[in-house]
């Protein structure tokens, strides 16, 4: 019976992970996206080529597919400033990080984010279908144009 109680509280994060997201799309632009393999890696991310000239505030990823332990990541903005974020978690397909301040002055652009992660699953479950790579959302909030 302790199961229950478990899959409960497992299917409201979810829930609530995915409606928190849903509601604050509007305001969200998918601006890279990423197919992790099988193994321990790091990876360089860059903003899709229609995203490179917009100002962003924040980032989060979102896990569309499979299961990601992202260990850290390190953004760097176009005017050289960086942030390193550590301990993001596991990510399965549906769930997303909670929202990073970026870096940088008014002016600065999302350069790239080099991001630390191991993809659970393997070659060979993903040939019987049993388990697929995983691949991450980078999302972007766009920055409010405040003139005063």
């Amino acid at each position: 019976m302790k199961f229950l109680p478990t899959l409960l509280l497992c299917a409201l994060v979810a829930t609530t992970s995915m409606s928190v997201f849903a509601n604050s799309s509007d305001e969200w632009e998918l601006i890279a996206t990423k197919t992790v393999k099988f193994q321990t890696e790091t990876d360089t991310v860059t903003p899709n080529s229609l995203f490179r000239n917009r100002s962003f505030s924040k980032i989060k990823l979102k896990c569309v597919q499979g299961t990601v332990d992202i260990n850290d990541l390190k953004v760097v903005m176009t005017d050289g400033s960086e942030k390193k974020l550590t301990s993001m978690g596991v990510l399965t397909s549906g769930l997303s990080t909670r929202a990073w301040s970026l870096p940088g002055s008014k002016e600065a652009k999302l350069k790239q984010i080099k991001m630390t992660y191991s993809s659970w699953g393997s070659r060979k479950l993903n040939v019987l279908g049993l388990s697929k790579k995983a691949k991450i959302e980078v999302w972007g909030k766009k920055k409010s144009d405040q003139s005063s």
